[in-house]
C-alpha cells in the first residue's frame, strides 16, 4: 500500500492538541519574570485565549504551570500579572474542583502582592463570586489586618460581591458585618469604599 503525501498531511497531528503551544506559552510567561516585559504578558494571555477556544480541555499539567506562576512573587509583582487571573476567571469551566480549591489559597496569598491595583480588584471578584463561603470570609478578615493599604481598599468590593453571590442570609449578614467593621478603619480610603459597598447592598452604614 502506497501512502501519498496528501495522506500524510491529512493525519499530521495538530501541535495545539498535544499541549505544545500551551507549554510554550508558559515558558514565555516565565521569561517575563526576568525581562519584566508586561506587554509580552498581555500578548501571551491573548494567545492563550485563542488556544483555549481550539481545545475542549486544557492539557494535563497546564493548570499546574499557571499555579506555579501565580505563586511566584516575582511574576505577580509585575504590573500585568492580573491578566492571568482574569484569563483563569474567564475559563472557569477548565478548572477541576480540587484545582479550584488550590486556587483559592493562591488568590488569598496574591491579593496584596500584585504589581497593579487591578490585581486585587480581579482577585477580589473571583473570591467573592466563586468562593462565597465562610473560608473566604476568614481569608478576607485576615487580609483586613495584614494587607497593604492599596489592597485593603479593594476588600469592600470583594465583600460586596460575596454578599451578592450567596443565597445564604447568614453568610450575607457576616459579609455585611465585615463591611461595617471596615467603616471603622483608620484609613479614610477604606472607610469610603466600605460606605459605597454598603450603600450598593442597600445597607445604611452604622
Amino acid at each position: 500500500m502506497v501512502i501519498t503525501d496528501e495522506a500524510v498531511i491529512g493525519i499530521e497531528e495538530d501541535p495545539q492538541m498535544d499541549g505544545t503551544e500551551f507549554q510554550v506559552s508558559l515558558e514565555r510567561l516565565r521569561g517575563c519574570i526576568g525581562s519584566c516585559d508586561n506587554d509580552e504578558i498581555e500578548n501571551v494571555v491573548t494567545d492563550l485565549d485563542l488556544l483555549t477556544i481550539e481545545v475542549e480541555r486544557w492539557p494535563d499539567g497546564f493548570f499546574d504551570g499557571l499555579e506555579g506562576l501565580l505563586r511566584d512573587p516575582y511574576f505577580i509583582g509585575l504590573a500585568k500579572s492580573w491578566t492571568l487571573f482574569y484569563f483563569i476567571a474567564n475559563n472557569w469551566e477548565q478548572i477541576s474542583e480540587p484545582e479550584q480549591e488550590r486556587l483559592r489559597e493562591v488568590l488569598g496569598q496574591a491579593f496584596d502582592k500584585c504589581g497593579d491595583w487591578m490585581g486585587p480588584f480581579v482577585i477580589g471578584e473571583i473570591l467573592g463570586d466563586r468562593y462565597a463561603d465562610e473560608t473566604t470570609l476568614a481569608i478576607l478578615e485576615h487580609l483586613a489586618k495584614t494587607a497593604n493599604l492599596l489592597a485593603r481598599q479593594l476588600l469592600p468590593h470583594t465583600l460586596e460581591h460575596l454578599a451578592k453571590a450567596t443565597n445564604r442570609e447568614s453568610l450575607r449578614s457576616q459579609a455585611i458585618q465585615q463591611l461595617q467593621g471596615l467603616r471603622k478603619s483608620d484609613s479614610k480610603e477604606v472607610r469610603d469604599e466600605a460606605f459605597t459597598s454598603l450603600a450598593k447592598l442597600g445597607i445604611s452604614p452604622e
